[in-house]
């Protein structure tokens, strides 16, 4: 049985074959992220392929996917990071959050912050998505592989 067919079994709590939204949540609330509606609104907008209100394997299996191209970073890690960036809860990183993350961190200018939510906000509502910010940390990591300073 392959990791994803064995995480969606666990998380098929009541064995239809689709993981519904409260199962959805109760996997979030296990693995310590705040299933926000708006988180999980934003999951399903994007892996919930037939719009039916909950996933089924192959859409389930591609937020997995997903997932595991961070790498060394596992799900929870990076479902942590963003939720740790959303700072109001809204399922969503908008300018300003990334702003505030990012002068914490780093010395990041406003020109810089506008490009990275420019470049990471593929639907243009200028906000960035959780599948979105998968997209940015992927593109970071791939990019990072490639430098010959890592």
């Amino acid at each position: 049985m392959s990791e994803a067919s064995t995480v969606f079994k666990n998380c098929d709590v009541d064995g239809d074959g689709y993981i519904s939204t409260e199962e959805l949540k109760t996997a979030l609330t296990d693995l310590a992220i705040i299933p926000t509606e708006n988180l999980i609104q934003g999951i399903m907008d994007h892996y919930d392929e037939d719009a039916n209100g909950k996933l089924d394997f192959e859409e389930f299996e591609k937020l997995v996917k997903d997932l595991k191209k961070f790498g060394e970073a596992d799900p929870e890690e990076v479902l942590d990071m963003f939720n740790t960036i959303d700072q109001d809860k809204s399922g969503y990183i908008d300018e300003e959050e990334l702003r505030q993350a990012m002068t914490e961190k780093f010395d990041t200018d406003d020109q810089t912050i506008k490009a990275m939510v420019k470049m990471a906000d593929k639907d243009g509502d200028g906000k960035i998505s959780i599948s979105e910010f998968i997209g940015i940390i992927m593109s970071l990591r791939e990019n990072a592989s490639r430098s010959p300073f890592v």
